[in-house]
């Protein structure tokens, strides 16, 4: 058996190195990116006096469907929460959200949606409608793709796809002329200073976790090693782990708080192993991690490969048990709330396995994670993808629509929406 170290190293998932070749899935026309607004910017600046005045929005979200093999196809959706206007002096900014400029309490988003995106002698040139101040326009955003499309992250070895945009817009064009009535200061005078010509810089940074981001190292080890071990002998190793005084094993005898930082490495081993079409595999790691782990998602996993093998009674049984299990996470006191671990790697197996072609388990999956999360509009979003891959155009409607009604500034539901009947 390993040392505990090194055995520790090789189920957690840590270093970043190359992906194997035979890890690579069949990838979707249609690539999904979310627009990483710690990585991305909207900024504005417009003649005021003698001087501009700069701002930017603090608060967007964004999603882009990107075709590599037909750019054209590619679209966007953004959408801007008007109240984070920040042009650094609080009262300027508290004055752009009263009715006097932007009246965010009416209308509090600003949203873009792309129709066609079309070439230039110079990049791209998104046409679509851009609502603003309840004013809609038909806008032309010119778009430069950096770096030749998407490349992958040296670090997160997700899929990275940046870019740029600059354009001019008439703030009169949408009714946002300017007034008095919340601050007496801004006269007649000042007002006739501020130009109506606005400049936009836009840079966006969209991010994919895909397959290949999910094989690092250590999962390629732990492959490597069932398949010339087996799966018994894996488990058995495994097993010993668990029980050793290394990893926190309590005196009562039950496995101690650093065990289940082991459950990550596994889950991605058993989405390697179903990938490379190793199912039977799959389904008896997964089996033997519910009884290891005992975690709700151990189950799903267990759920989701089962479906794979065909077993949909036994699928059934495991999912009800993930549903039962599952409670939420207690109330963050976090200052800056992260994504719920859980959840986003429960909708990365669904990901993974609607972009290695096992739509009908990527289906089971989705649903149960409605059930778990039948307030998030996400996982409704997911529901909807899968359900369009599998030809089912009408649910999948119905589950973007429910996305929307849960939350109408879901741009993944919109993007995905509109899919339905164009080409994907």
């Amino acid at each position: 058996m390993l040392p505990a170290g090194i055995l520790a190293r090789s189920l957690i998932v840590g270093a970043i190195l190359p992906i194997a070749a035979g890890a690579q899935a069949r990838r979707p026309a249609l690539e999904e990116y979310v627009v990483d607004a710690g990585h991305s910017i909207v900024e504005f600046s417009i003649p005021f006096a003698f001087t501009r005045v700069k701002g930017r929005f603090t608060e967007w979200t964004g999603t882009m469907l990107y075709d590599r093999a037909n750019p054209s196809n590619s679209s966007v959706s953004a959408v801007i929460d008007a109240k984070s206007i920040d042009t650094g002096w609080p009262h300027r900014d508290d004055h752009l959200r009263t009715s006097d400029f932007f009246d965010v309490e009416r209308y509090p988003k600003i949203i873009f949606q792309s129709d066609r995106l079309r070439s230039t002698p110079t990049g791209w040139m998104a046409d679509g409608r851009l609502t603003m101040h309840g004013v809609t326009k038909n806008v032309s955003l010119p778009i430069q793709i950096l770096a030749e499309g998407p490349q992958r992250s040296p670090e997160s070895r997700n899929l990275l796809l940046d870019g740029t945009s600059e354009l001019r817009l008439a703030r009169k064009d949408f009714g946002i002329t300017g007034g008095s009535q919340y601050n007496s200061w801004f006269t007649a005078a000042r007002a006739a200073t501020m130009g109506d010509s606005v400049s936009i810089s836009i840079e966006v940074e969209g991010w994919l976790p895909d397959v290949a981001s999910q094989r690092p190292p250590g999962v390629e080890g732990n492959v490597s090693r069932l398949k010339e071990k087996g799966v018994a002998a894996y488990v058995d190793r495994l097993r010993q782990a668990r029980d050793s005084a290394d990893h926190g094993r309590t005196i009562a005898g039950t496995p101690g708080p650093a065990w289940p930082v082991y459950f990550s490495g596994q889950d991605l081993t058993v989405r390697a192993l179903a990938n490379d079409g190793r199912i039977p595999d799959a389904v008896a790691l997964a089996e033997a991690m519910t009884s290891l782990f005992g975690s709700w998602r151990s189950y799903l996993l267990h759920g989701y490969t089962l479906a794979l093998s065909g077993k949909e009674r036994e699928a059934s049984a495991a999912f009800a048990r993930a549903k039962a299990l599952y409670k939420p996470p207690p109330p963050s006191a976090e200052k800056f709330k992260q994504v719920d671990d859980d959840w986003w790697q429960a909708n990365q197996l669904v990901q993974g396995a609607l972009e290695s072609g096992q739509r009908q388990a990527a289906v089971h999956v989705a649903r149960v994670l409605t059930e778990i999360y039948p307030t998030w509009a996400r996982a409704f979003v997911t529901l909807g993808q899968t359900l369009a891959a599998e030809g089912d155009t009408r649910g999948a409607g119905e589950a973007y629509a429910t996305a929307l009604k849960l939350d109408p500034d879901e741009t993944r539901a919109m993007e995905w929406r509109r899919r339905l009947h164009t080409p994907r």
